[in-house]
C-alpha cells in the first residue's frame, strides 16, 4: 500500500520516539515536524531530512501531510487536534486524550471519515496483554468480580534539578499522575476485559504531592500526586484504582482481575518488583490454590506498535486500537475521579 505522509508535532521525549518509529516504518513517509523550540525541530529536520516548522499550526497548513501525531501536553494539544481534524488530517494523539470528555466528543464530531486515536494503548500490544485477554475470553476466571490496579512509586531517588512544569498541572496537562499513567492502566485493563467495563457510580479522592516531597515537582504544581478510586460497573463488577508517585510508601504494583473461578495477575510494566509473567490462580476444594504461568516474559514490550497500527488503520479504513470512542470512556472515568474528589461524594461515571 502507498505510505501515509506523516507529520510530527512536538519533538520532545515522546515526539522523538514517534520520529524514530516513523522513520523505520514502511507504512509512513515522514515529511515534516514542528516544535516551538527551534533547536529541537532543526535537529529533527537534519536527522530525518524533513521540513521543519516553528509551530503546529504551520505544519497543518502543509497539504502534503495526510496524518499527524500530536506529541505535547494536553493543554496545548487539544486545539491542534480540532484544527487538524477540521483540515481533514488523520490524527494520533499522545495520552491523555484530552482534559475533559467534552473535548473528545467535539473531536468525534469533527472526525468525519478520518482516522483518529490515542497512544494510551501502548501496553495492549505486549505479549502479556494478549495472553491475559485470551485467558479472560476463555472463561477461565468465571464471572469477573474485581478489576484492580495499585501502583505506588516511592520517592527513592534524589529529585531532578528541573522537573517538567506540566507533569502535575491542571492547566498544562489536565491533571497529574491520574492522566499521566492511569490512562495506560485503564486502556490495558479495558483491552484485557474486552472493553466490557462500564462504570456507573464512582467515589474517589486525590492528594497533591506532600510538602516533604515538594522538590520532586515543579513550582506551582497543583494536580494529583496520589489518587484512589472505586467504581461500581455494569454487571456488578468493581473497578479499584490507585496510583501514586513520590510516595513515602514502598513501591507496590499489581494489576489483577478477580473472578469466581480464578484470579489473573498481570505485569503491565517491567519492574523488578513484578514477575515478568502472567499468572493464573485457581482454587479448588481438593487441591487448594494452584498457580499457573500462562505467559513467560523475556522478549518485546511492543510499545512501538502504536504508530504502525494507526497507519494500518488509515490504509485499511478501520478504527485504530484505541479509537476516540474508547478514549472517551477512559476520559469519562478520569473526569469522574476528579469530580468525586472535588465534591467528596460519589458521582456518575457515564
Amino acid at each position: 500500500m502507498k505510505p501515509v505522509r506523516l507529520g510530527i508535532i512536538g519533538c520532545g521525549v515522546m515526539g522523538s520516539r514517534h520520529l524514530s518509529h516513523a522513520a523505520e516504518c514502511p507504512a509512513a513517509e515522514l515529511v515534516a515536524a514542528a516544535d516551538l523550540i527551534p533547536e529541537r525541530v532543526q535537529g529533527a529536520a537534519q536527522q530525518y531530512d524533513i521540513t521543519p516548522y516553528a509551530s503546529g499550526a504551520e505544519l497543518l497548513r502543509d497539504d502534503r501531510v495526510e496524518a499527524v501525531v500530536l506529541a505535547m501536553p494536553a493543554g496545548a494539544r487539544t486545539s491542534l487536534a480540532f484544527n487538524a481534524l477540521e483540515r481533514g488530517k488523520h490524527v494520533l494523539l499522545e495520552k491523555p486524550i484530552a482534559s475533559h470528555a467534552t473535548e473528545v466528543e467535539r473531536m468525534i464530531a469533527l472526525r468525519g471519515d478520518r482516522v483518529a486515536g490515542c497512544c494510551s494503548c501502548r501496553n495492549t500490544f505486549t505479549g502479556h496483554a494478549q495472553a491475559a485477554a485470551r485467558c479472560v475470553e476463555s472463561g477461565a476466571l468465571g464471572d469477573i468480580r474485581v478489576v484492580r490496579v495499585r501502583a505506588l512509586d516511592s520517592a527513592s531517588r534524589p529529585p531532578s534539578g528541573d522537573p517538567p512544569p506540566w507533569r502535575q498541572s491542571m492547566s498544562l496537562n489536565g491533571g497529574g499522575i491520574l492522566v499521566n499513567w492511569s490512562c495506560y492502566d485503564l486502556d490495558y485493563l479495558m483491552f484485557i476485559t474486552g472493553w466490557r467495563l462500564r462504570p456507573r457510580a464512582l467515589l474517589a479522592r486525590w492528594w497533591p504531592v506532600a510538602e516533604e516531597m515538594r522538590a520532586y515537582v515543579a513550582p506551582g504544581s497543583d494536580a494529583d500526586s496520589h489518587y484512589i478510586a472505586l467504581a461500581i460497573c455494569e454487571g456488578g463488577i468493581v473497578l479499584s484504582m490507585e496510583r501514586g508517585e513520590f510516595s513515602s510508601a514502598a513501591s507496590d504494583h499489581a494489576w489483577e482481575i478477580i473472578g469466581t473461578k480464578g484470579t489473573l495477575h498481570m505485569p503491565m510494566q517491567r519492574l523488578k518488583e513484578i514477575p515478568d509473567a502472567v499468572i493464573l490462580d485457581r482454587c479448588t476444594p481438593d487441591q487448594g490454590l494452584v498457580s499457573e504461568r500462562i505467559w513467560e516474559g523475556g522478549q518485546e514490550t511492543r510499545q512501538d506498535q502504536v504508530l504502525p497500527d494507526f497507519l494500518a488503520a488509515i490504509q485499511e479504513g478501520r478504527p485504530p486500537r484505541t479509537s476516540l470512542e474508547r478514549a472517551l470512556i477512559i476520559q469519562k472515568i478520569t473526569d469522574a475521579i476528579y469530580a468525586s474528589s472535588r465534591s467528596g461524594a460519589s458521582v456518575s461515571a457515564q
